[in-house]
């Protein structure tokens, strides 16, 4: 694709397009290319706009698909790093290059499940301390698996497990409209 090996071997393919440039890169890589590209002076990445996930249940090398949206202020120019993870695979965080991606890097942890490797306060952030799965998972039921509920007769508030029981229910799927004829 390229005419160096070395840029063969770390990045997949881009896509250039009106004021942003699209990056598909190995998630290996990813960190390193955003430190040299930060310290550029002409594609200078100057913030971090986004992490934008994507989930695939049905792949379990590549789970997730992951988006990071940069931005340079001089050439006003977006920059899309796109790359894919699965749920085991811990990614190199960007905390300490970018003070905007400690936010973005912990509600992707606590939303899905993705580990980021040397993120100083990686903990819970929109789900309560407890809470033992992750929301956004394709795989995660509606209803939760806990219920919260305030006792009035003990003043106390307390978590069960969720009962959905539903009693048997005959559907029709016949159209009323079929009749008129």
């Amino acid at each position: 694709m390229f005419s160096n090996p070395l840029l063969n071997s770390f990045l997949r393919g881009f896509i250039l397009k009106p004021y942003s440039l699209y990056f598909i890169i190995s998630v290996y890589y990813i960190y390193f290319l955003i430190i040299v590209l930060k310290n550029n002076s002409i594609l200078f990445l100057s913030s971090l706009l986004d992490l934008i996930i994507l989930d695939y249940p049905n792949r379990l090398i590549q789970r997730f698909e992951l988006i990071y949206s940069f931005w340079n202020n001089i050439l006003n120019y977006r920059f899309y790093f796109k790359t894919f993870a699965s749920a085991i695979t811990p990614i190199l965080s960007l905390g300490s290059f970018y003070k905007s991606s400690s936010w973005l890097e912990r509600e992707a942890w606590d939303m899905f499940g993705i580990k980021f490797l040397f993120h100083k306060n990686l903990k819970r952030i929109l789900t309560d301390y407890g809470f033992q799965s992750y929301p956004l998972r394709k795989n995660f039921p509606l209803i939760g698996f806990v219920e919260l509920r305030y006792d009035d007769l003990y003043q106390s508030i307390f978590l069960e497990p969720v009962e959905a029981t539903q009693k048997f229910r005959f559907f029709k799927f016949e159209s009323p409209w079929h009749t008129w004829r």
